[in-house]
C-alpha cells in the first residue's frame, strides 16, 4: 500500500515539457510524489514547466534533463541522473513522441519515416531498457502483496489498434509500442515490475494541431464522431496513467488502456 500521503516513490517522465507528460508530472505530485525527473528534448520548455510546477508544489524536488530519446547514451544518462539524485526510480511514463507529416506511403521519404520510428519506437525501447534494468536491481518500495519494484506506462495511441490514412510511420510506431509493452510485462513477470500502456484518442495537445490534425479531420477519429463527442484533455490521460503506475493497479500488467472517449468501440 502507499503511505498516508499517497504515492511515495520517485517519478521519471519523458515528454514532460508539455501535454500528457507535463500533466502526468502534476498528477504524480498531486498523488504525493515529491521526487521527479522531467525529461524532454526542449530544455526551455522543461525549465518553464518546472518553474510552474514548483509554484504549486514548493516542497517538491524536481530535476530536469534535456534528452533525445533516440540517442542511447542520453537515455542511459537520464536514468543514471535520476538514480544519482534520488536513489531509485519507481514510476516511469514514456511519453516522448512525434506525429510526423501526413503523407501517403508512396510519398513518404525514408528519412521522414525513420524519424518517427526512431523517436516513438526506438525511444520507447531505450527508455524501457534502462528503466527496467534499474528497477530489477532495486528493492520493492513498500511491504505487502501489492508492493512493486517499479511500474512503467508507455504512451501508444488508438492508432496502435487501427490505421489512419497518411500516418504510416505514426501508426506503425504505436502498434509497436503495444507489442513492446506486452513483451516487457512477460519478461519481468515475477519481479514485481509492471509495464502497461495507454492509448489516447484525440487529446488537445500540440501534437493534434495541424498538419496531423488535418488527417484526423478526414477520418472517423475526430472528436464529434466519438461517443463522448469532444476531445480529451491531457489531465484526463494523466489520471489514468497515475492509477496504472500506483499500487492500486497492482494486478494490471501488460495491457493497453484505451482512453479515447469510446472511438474504438464504434
Amino acid at each position: 500500500m502507499t503511505n498516508a500521503t499517497g504515492m511515495n516513490g520517485v517519478g521519471l517522465v519523458t515528454g514532460a515539457a508539455s501535454g500528457i507528460g507535463m500533466a502526468t508530472v502534476q498528477a504524480l505530485l498531486e498523488a504525493g510524489v515529491r521526487k521527479v525527473l522531467m525529461a524532454d528534448c526542449n530544455p526551455e520548455g522543461l525549465e518553464k514547466a518546472r518553474a510552474s510546477l514548483l509554484q504549486t508544489f514548493p516542497d517538491a524536488q524536481i530535476e530536469v534533463a534535456a534528452v533525445d530519446v533516440k540517442v542511447e547514451e542520453q537515455v542511459q544518462a537520464m536514468v543514471a541522473q535520476a538514480v544519482e539524485k534520488f536513489g531509485r526510480i519507481d514510476y516511469c511514463l514514456n511519453a516522448a513522441g512525434v506525429a510526423g507529416a501526413g503523407m501517403k506511403i508512396a510519398e513518404t521519404t525514408l528519412e521522414a519515416y525513420e524519424n518517427v520510428i526512431n523517436i516513438n519506437e526506438r525511444g520507447t525501447f531505450l527508455c524501457l531498457k534502462y528503466q527496467l534494468a534499474q528497477m530489477d536491481k532495486q528493492e520493492p518500495l513498500n511491504p505487502g502483496p501489492r508492493s512493486q519494484r517499479g511500474a512503467i506506462v508507455n504512451v501508444s495511441s488508438i492508432l496502435g489498434f487501427r490505421g489512419l490514412q497518411t500516418a504510416v510511420a505514426y501508426s506503425t510506431s504505436k502498434h509497436a509500442v503495444v507489442g513492446m509493452t506486452k513483451v516487457a510485462a512477460i519478461d519481468y513477470t515475477g519481479r514485481q515490475i509492471r509495464v502497461n500502456a495507454i492509448a489516447p484518442g484525440w487529446i488537445e495537445t500540440a501534437m493534434t494541431a495541424p498538419p496531423f490534425a488535418h488527417a484526423l479531420l478526414m477520418h472517423d477519429t475526430r472528436p464529434e464522431r466519438c461517443p463522448t463527442a469532444r476531445p480529451g484533455q491531457p489531465e484526463e490521460m494523466a489520471d489514468v496513467i497515475v492509477f496504472m503506475l500506483s499500487e492500486k493497479a497492482s494486478y494490471v500488467n501488460g495491457t493497453t488502456w484505451q482512453a479515447d472517449g469510446g472511438v474504438l468501440v464504434t
